[in-house]
């Protein structure tokens, strides 16, 4: 009798549980983020420690001209510098910052360590900004936040992580006059959620990386109509299955 109940409102929690820890441990690839204790995604190649809707809608987007200044440098350094015209990232830690240079390349990625946290904020006015995007992402960051909005470019976008760990953060920049987008969910490593911010200038026009936007997302469906018109057999679908 269950069992056919939950045929009939085309439930299948079996198969189901099943799907969603696949699209988690295998297509966002948090299995091997948990395995290695680094952020890297399904083909291990490196990706920020932000949630995956945020890293998700963000490499939808084409940086190719895009300056990123970063507070706090790690896999996101790797990532901005597969896709950014240039970076410059800040780090605290020195055993970290060394780490991370021997991973760097030929991107156009310019690391400085600076320990003294009085001087880590002030890091970004002697920079050669401004610039298009800015990750808040290390230490002090309401200071940080507060430096950066001098160097936003117009159009530009500040990305804060932990952004619910961070009201007083968040207030400042929405007192600003930033967009306030917030992408809660989910991560690498983590076995918890957690939010990644937007904080876009009122300037800010997405350029889509591909022909559209939003992309299918991971764990999708690929259905679409050419003219964003549903066919009527289409919802009449929906309507059996609501």
């Amino acid at each position: 009798m269950l069992r056919s109940l939950l045929h009939k409102f085309h439930l299948r929690p079996d198969r189901d549980a099943k799907r969603l820890q696949n699209v988690l441990d295998c297509h966002y690839g948090h299995a091997a983020t948990r395995r290695q204790r680094a952020c890297v995604n399904r083909n291990g190649e490196p990706i920020p420690w932000y949630t995956y809707p945020a890293i998700e809608y963000l490499s939808q987007l084409d940086h190719g001209d895009s300056h990123v200044f970063e507070f706090g440098s790690g896999n996101s350094t790797l990532f901005w510098g597969r896709r950014a015209k240039s970076v410059v990232s800040v780090e605290n830690d020195p055993d970290w910052s060394r780490e991370v240079a021997a991973r760097v390349g030929r991107a156009p990625i310019e690391l400085r360590l600076v320990e003294n946290l009085d001087d880590y904020a002030a890091t970004i006015r002697k920079a050669d900004g401004p610039f298009d995007l800015i990750v808040v992402d290390g230490r002090r960051r309401y200071s940080c936040a507060r430096e950066a909005l001098s160097r936003l470019r117009p159009g530009g976008l500040i990305v804060l992580d932990n952004a619910d760990w961070y009201p007083n953060t968040t207030a400042m920049l929405r007192a600003a006059g930033l967009i306030q987008v917030d992408m809660s969910g989910f991560g690498p490593i983590n076995a918890y959620t957690w939010t990644t911010s937007l904080f876009l200038d009122r300037e800010f026009r997405p350029r889509p990386l591909a022909g559209r936007l939003p992309a299918t997302p991971t764990g999708g469906l690929i259905d679409y109509s050419d003219d964003d018109e549903e066919p009527a057999e289409r919802q009449q679908r929906i309507a059996r299955s609501a």
